[in-house]
């Protein structure tokens, strides 16, 4: 007689189906393993962003799929005898991972396990992105230029709802190493404009002007110590351009004269680095000098329509003329040097009354009681601390321009 096949259970770590057997001249229902299905990713993003995918060491990001039910924690560092992934209840099952596939992965090699995750649900995850110590381009590594690797799970742990490895394409992400800026000691223009040769370090492939742009790299210089003893530090965006393989040119923009060094910072797609703020400058400077056809002697203070001054650095050899100064680092300036420190009273050498309308324009009157020897200065100005004296501001030394040369004679 036949027996009634009993109710099946499906055990809860897989799945049961029945099958019918002959022992002892009778029929009965016996359990056989299931094939479960494969655990899948619908989307990989960084936590408190659905569409953020840069990542780099440390960065928390969430898995959506299903199949995720029963994975413990790091259970595949310690329960894992061989990465080769089989189904459950095989021998060498019972794995749970999260990896992070770099460049020539596969289902046993060239990936890295995820630092730590925690299973919300069998539909998500929560993962903390690893260090991916294989260079960019290299097997195990992130694409170079783009930083692509894709997430992939591993579940063969009994009780759950799926096993072996996630088959799916959405499980893209960026990861981005932060770059160590490093430059030679550099006097940067403080109007700005100056380009400085930048090495990148920190594990990027080697650039080619294909991959340059796909790396999405820019530039920050910040001061260090801000512009007063209780002011916040100033950060200004640099343009970066390919120069070559291991080198970036990062164009200045204008800053502070100040006599402590400015940070640089390479910020790789979003990701902040290790800057350099160490081997950077903003000195005081003196970018031109003109002569003014106004007379700036006939008032004891500047006209309020300012003038404009576009005549030649060119001086008489005796009498007064009124210049315009522009450049950078002229707040509380009130010490000049006219004539090449020739000046001992005020009767000898060049004489000057200077006004400081900002920290980049100045109006002086010069009288020329000798001409100095010779006739062609360099025009200093003793530079003052742009903190008003305070800490920790310094004052910035003073970098002599080609537009900052007055020449005087007789044939003026």
């Amino acid at each position: 007689m036949f027996a009634k096949p009993g109710a099946l259970a499906r055990h809860a770590a897989s799945a049961l189906t029945a099958s019918v057997v002959i022992a002892g001249g009778a029929l009965f229902a016996a359990p056989a393993q299931a094939v479960l299905p494969l655990p899948t990713i619908t989307s990989v993003y960084v936590a408190g962003s659905t569409t953020n995918k840069v990542v780099t060491t440390g960065s928390t990001v969430v898995i959506t799929g299903t199949g995720f039910s029963g994975m413990i924690d790091n259970a595949a560092a310690s329960a894992c005898t061989s990465n080769t992934p089989v189904a459950y209840p095989t021998t060498n099952s019972g794995c749970s991972q999260v990896r992070f596939l770099g460049v020539g992965a596969t289902s046993t090699q060239y990936f890295t396990l995820a630092t730590r995750y925690n299973v919300v649900s069998d539909t998500t995850i929560y993962a903390t992105v690893p260090t991916i110590s294989a260079a960019d381009g290299a097997n195990g590594g992130p694409v170079a230029g783009t930083g692509s690797i894709k997430v992939q799970v591993l579940n063969t742990v009994g009780g759950g709802t799926s096993s072996l490895l996630s088959a799916s394409t959405a499980s893209e992400l960026f990861y981005r190493k932060p770059l160590t800026a490093v430059i030679a000691t550099t006097s940067a223009n403080p109007t700005g404009g100056g380009v400085v040769t930048v090495a990148v370090t920190g594990g990027i492939a080697n650039l080619t002007t294909t991959t340059f742009p796909q790396e999405k790299l820019s530039a920050y210089v910040y001061s260090t110590v801000g512009t007063g003893s209780n002011a916040a530090p100033q950060v200004a965006s640099a343009a970066v351009a390919f120069k070559d393989t291991t080198n970036v040119s990062v164009t200045l923009p204008p800053g502070s004269p100040d006599g402590s060094p400015v940070g640089l910072m390479l910020v790789h797609d979003g990701i902040p680095g290790t800057a350099d703020a160490t081997h950077l400058t903003y000195p005081a400077v003196i970018n031109s000098i003109n002569t003014c056809t106004v007379d700036l002697t006939a008032t004891a203070t500047l006209p309020s329509t300012l003038p404009a001054c576009t005549g030649p650095a060119n001086a008489a050899a005796s009498g007064t003329v009124g210049v315009k100064l522009t450049g950078k680092g002229f707040n509380g300036v009130t010490v000049w040097d006219w004539d090449g420190g020739l000046t001992t009273s005020s009767s000898v050498g060049v004489e000057y009354a200077c006004t400081v309308v900002s920290d980049s324009v100045a109006y002086c009157v010069l009288t020329i009681h000798t001409l100095p020897s010779p006739p062609v200065v360099s025009v200093s100005f003793t530079t003052v601390d742009p903190d008003g004296g305070g800490s920790p501001l310094t004052a910035p030394t003073l970098a002599p321009t080609a537009g900052g040369i007055i020449l005087f004679s007789p044939l003026v």
